[in-house]
């Protein structure tokens, strides 16, 4: 009996210590969530897997985490580069299956605006995915604002944890001024550049911050009154940004919201020139191919120089309003859409969307001087037809009725998202 009884009391004890070690093991299984060993990255044709890879928050042979592997998967599609994005681990192996989109290819935009004048046109040339590290270089002429404009420009994506990324662009910005009870106007025309610098994207937090220098001359010409002097212009502007989007061609989620400070001086009548914005993205999910997305914008500068001021009309803002007209001090938006998208085929979906637009405004005239605020609003519908296979590019056609200020229809046709 005294033996028996021993060799129960050991048998207790093993079985504690195997059942502690167990606990124990899946402690550590639902803290560390998995210790991968090596990666496998398949579908890519011209990406490196080395790009993908340095998404991770630490080299592999490493521990991480449930949420570091969904936080991973959504920088991947974040890249806007994949139009399929699988990340799993099987057998201690990381593994990740994407599909690429096409991605050297004309940048191609358009979009109609109030009247013929206020067409919207893009036309260059972009690659999305230079040397296969997910950097863009684009070369673009567009016409907008009812004037030509140029742009050189490369940057490199923001998804990697340690590294800072770095943008760079050449620009001839050009716009032509009216206003709404003078027949004043002139053509405004910057020359200059902007360097960015944005911060590595850490895991565990949503917070980013970026500063932006830019330098540009401008000049007028084809006054027909008094307009402004020319001059020349320095100022930066820090970011910051809180970034929890996750972005898709159908159904996007999560929310980004970015607060901008542009202190500047413009050299010449010695003016300063400051500039303050928030802007706040969000998609909320409804079902497997619904989503309500919004857009929200605020924003102001200092008065007393209309060619410091803001813009808002169909091309961005509240669809129907003339384009090119209303020159701002201070001015506000909401954008919804109720997206609903049905499959067509491999690669291939039409998206529906029923959409309202608010806004309201605060005028300057042509010395300056800020008007009273202005409010606007419309209803409206659309339809898109979207291959994901392309980046950023589908059709978009729209029709909004405008109940304020004034009543209007307008009917935009674009080649990609209004936002």
């Amino acid at each position: 009996m005294r033996e028996m009884s021993c060799a129960l009391r050991c048998l207790a004890a093993v079985a504690c210590l195997w059942l502690g070690g167990s606990l124990q093991q899946a402690e550590a299984q639902t803290t560390e969530g998995h210790f991968i060993v090596r990666s496998d990255v398949t579908g890519v044709l011209h990406t490196k897997p080395k790009t993908i890879l340095e998404l991770l928050p630490r080299h592999v042979p490493d521990h991480f985490s449930d949420e570091d592997i969904q936080e991973f998967e959504r920088r991947v599609r974040n890249l806007a580069i994949f139009d399929a994005v699988q990340v799993s681990v099987i057998d201690q192996v990381l593994v990740v299956v994407v599909r690429e989109k096409f991605t050297l290819a004309p940048i191609v935009n358009f979009s109609t605006g109030k009247t013929n004048q206020d067409v919207d046109v893009t036309a260059g040339a972009g690659e999305y995915n230079i040397g296969g590290d997910a950097t863009k270089l684009a070369a673009i002429f567009r016409y907008n604002q009812r004037r030509p404009n140029f742009e050189l420009a490369m940057a490199q994506h923001s998804f990697h944890p340690t590294r800072w990324a770095k943008e760079a662009n050449l620009f001839l910005a050009s716009s032509a001024f009216r206003f709404q009870d003078s027949s004043a106007g002139w053509h405004r025309d910057r020359l200059g550049g902007e360097v960015e610098w944005k911060s590595p994207y850490q895991y565990g937090s949503p917070l980013r911050y970026e500063m932006v220098l830019r330098v540009y001359r401008e000049y007028l010409t084809d006054a027909s009154a008094q307009a402004p002097p020319s001059g020349y212009f320095i100022g930066v502007a820090p970011e910051l940004i809180w970034d929890r989007y996750h972005w898709h061609d159908l159904v996007p989620s999560g929310y980004r919201l970015t607060l901008e400070l542009r202190p500047g001086y413009f050299l010449g009548p010695n003016q300063n020139r400051h500039e303050g914005r928030l802007r706040y993205l969000q998609g909320v999910p409804l079902g497997r191919q619904t989503v309500l997305m919004l857009n929200g914008v605020a924003e102001a500068v200092n008065s007393g120089n209309v060619n410091h001021s803001l813009l808002i009309g169909s091309q961005a803002g509240v669809r129907g309003l003339a384009d090119n007209l209303y020159r701002n001090r201070a001015q506000s938006y909401l954008n919804t859409e109720l997206r609903h998208a049905v499959p067509i085929g491999p690669r291939w979906a039409v998206q529906g969307v029923v959409f309202s637009d608010l806004g309201l405004f605060q005028g300057m005239n042509q010395d300056g001087n800020v008007r009273g605020w202005t409010g606007a609003a419309n209803i409206g519908g659309g339809i898109r037809i979207i291959p994901t296979w392309l980046t950023t590019t589908l059709l978009r056609v729209d029709v909004a009725r405008l109940l304020a200020p004034t009543d209007a229809w307008l009917v935009q046709t674009a080649i990609a998202q209004y936002f």
